[in-house]
């Protein structure tokens, strides 16, 4: 299925999408990886940009093939069993640390987006860096993001962060994919038994006060810590439904249709459901800091709709609140107030 493809500076790059937490340490590469192979596995031609100046890992997790080389002026990517690599880390001695100033690390990842020739691909992952600082704002303005995926650990002290880091793809109107949790349980092997070392369901909280889709769960397991520490391919089940559920956010099997009335947004999905939202509705539920919830007006009707890729519906209503971005599947979800 044909996937939208962007303007430059990244032309022939189809879909570029974030994969985030606002935090370190819960495993944001992990899921880069596990992702990337599975797009590739579903047949997909993927990149990964290591935007994590400070503490890049990924080049470790790839293990390596063929390293980045100049041809004719320009700077091509590495490349580890098909999926292309740009990270720091091909830059520096291993071990070292990098004392790098902001504007000069904001300046390394502005030249990995549009001086690198990554040739065309259908998915570019960004593993960002942890916070919501000036390399966060960088990537957001100088590529165009499909969305963001957004990854979180189960406990509360995580989930805090990550909840941060959604605000900050909200405002720079880069839509939210959801939520996925990794480290949710301890998995040993030849068991079946989940211990719940870092609490339970922190992500799902989230994914309800945040008002974005759970993706779902990713357990601590022997052979995925094994894998990734040898720098081998690393295809797990859980990977593989979640490339599927990003798939189904970003192209979705078939096209959504919606239209309005005078006060009402509808949906019609491709398997015949059909839902009526009131604007109202959906303003109480917008994620824009300016909107005020209790004072939204019963009677807000939209000037404008219109669609975010193929997944979801951008709302500018009649209040004067235009950032509204609202995917399918969480309309699909919600009820009246």
């Amino acid at each position: 299925m044909p996937l939208k493809i962007y303007e430059e500076p990244l032309k022939g790059i189809q879909q570029i999408v974030a994969i985030a937490a606002g935090k370190g340490g819960v495993g944001k590469s992990t899921v880069t990886v596990g992702l990337a192979y599975a797009l590739t596995k579903l047949g997909y031609s993927v990149g990964i940009l290591d935007a994590d100046v400070y503490g890049p890992s990924i080049r470790k997790m790839m293990g390596e093939e063929k390293l980045p080389y100049q041809e004719e002026g320009k700077l091509f990517p590495a490349e580890t069993r098909g999926i292309k690599l740009m990270s720091m880390a091909y830059f520096r001695k291993e071990g070292s640390s990098d004392a790098v100033r902001a504007p000069v690390a904001s300046s390394i990842v502005t030249q990995f987006l549009k001086e690198i020739s990554w040739g065309p691909l259908d998915f570019l992952l960004v593993d960002f860096p942890p916070g919501t600082g000036d390399i966060q704002l960088t990537l957001c303005q100088q590529a165009k993001f499909s969305g963001a995926l957004m990854v979180t650990t189960p406990q509360e002290v995580a989930v805090i962060d990550v909840k941060k880091a959604i605000d900050l793809f909200k405002k720079v109107d880069v839509p939210v994919l959801g939520v996925v949790e990794n480290m949710s349980y301890y998995l040993s092997s030849g068991s079946s038994e989940q211990v719940y070392l870092f609490g339970k369901d922190g992500g799902k909280r989230l994914s309800a006060t945040a008002f974005v889709p759970f993706l779902g769960e990713i357990a601590i397991e022997p052979s995925i810590c094994r894998t990734l520490e040898e720098g081998q391919p690393l295809f797990h089940p859980a990977f593989g439904f979640l490339a599927e559920k990003l798939i189904s956010q970003l192209v979705g099997e078939a096209e959504t249709k919606f239209y309005k009335d005078d006060k009402q947004l509808i949906v019609e999905w491709p398997d015949g459901i059909k839902k009526r939202i009131r604007f109202s509705d959906l303003q109480k539920r917008c994620p824009c800091a300016a909107c005020n919830t209790p004072s939204v007006e019963e009677a807000v009707g939209a000037t404008h709709i219109e669609s975010v890729g193929r997944y979801a519906v951008k709302i500018a209503f009649t209040s004067g609140c235009s950032k509204g971005i609202y995917p399918f599947n969480f309309i699909r979800e919600i009820s009246s107030i």
